[in-house]
């Protein structure tokens, strides 16, 4: 169990060195995703003017809402990116009814219905996984999100975030690997995807750097 953990840090590491050499030649912030036997792969990356101290303790935030009451994240990390009454590009909508978690294992249970463009497909869909947050010793973080079971819309799914320093700042990355089930593969184009799903990614990310920004901006100003 050490050796497989071991491994897992190494490789989540060599990812986040290889992540971090690709993006830092990138101008601008940027998303594009990347298609091959039925998964989707997006990367995006946003450059955050702010610490990596208060970049823990926002990632910290989102992992308690996310565990504890994921609706708490639409006023912030999600703001504008998954309620019905929202962004007109709410075509296909996860419905969240309930949200559990269990201490012992971490495992988190999702209970949610699907909707398309404004009509229930799919109800009392289960969305069961984990969140695990690594702090590496250069003082960059990586959060892996595991979805462990397939259901009536995803096959397979599994995400990184990470946080990776730079000379000035840091970056927010996050590479998102999505397998749809048989009927939503059909239903989710590749231009589908990213008008649906893919600036999604971007406005998460866009939202995390803002509040991160924003905290170190009243740390500084002293402001309680």
């Amino acid at each position: 169990m050490a050796n497989m953990r071991l491994s897992f840090t190494r490789i989540i590491v060599s990812v986040s060195l290889l992540l971090a050499t690709v993006f830092a030649f990138a101008a601008n912030d940027t998303t594009f995703t990347k298609y091959k036997s039925q998964e989707f792969v997006t990367y995006g990356f946003v450059r955050v003017n702010s610490s990596l101290t208060t970049a823990d303790a926002v990632v910290d935030d989102l992992i308690a809402d996310f565990r504890g009451d994921p609706e708490l994240l639409f006023e912030w990390a999600l703001k504008g990116l998954g309620r019905q009454e929202e962004a007109k590009k709410n075509e296909l909508v996860l419905a969240l009814k309930e949200t559990t978690l269990d201490k012992m294992t971490g495992v988190f249970r999702i209970l949610s219905d699907v909707m398309i463009a404004d009509k229930v497909v799919a109800r009392d869909i289960v969305i069961e996984g984990d969140m695990i947050k690594t702090k590496n010793a250069d003082g960059s973080l990586n959060v892996k999100i595991s979805i462990h079971k397939s259901n009536f819309l995803i096959k397979k799914a599994h995400g990184t975030f990470f946080v990776l320093p730079q000379k000035v700042g840091f970056l927010y990355v996050m590479r998102v690997n999505v397998t749809f089930n048989w009927f939503f593969n059909l239903f989710i184009t590749q231009r589908r995807y990213a008008d649906l799903i893919e600036w999604r990614i971007t406005g998460f990310l866009n939202n995390m750097k803002q509040e991160t920004e924003r905290r170190l901006l009243i740390e500084n100003k002293g402001i309680k």
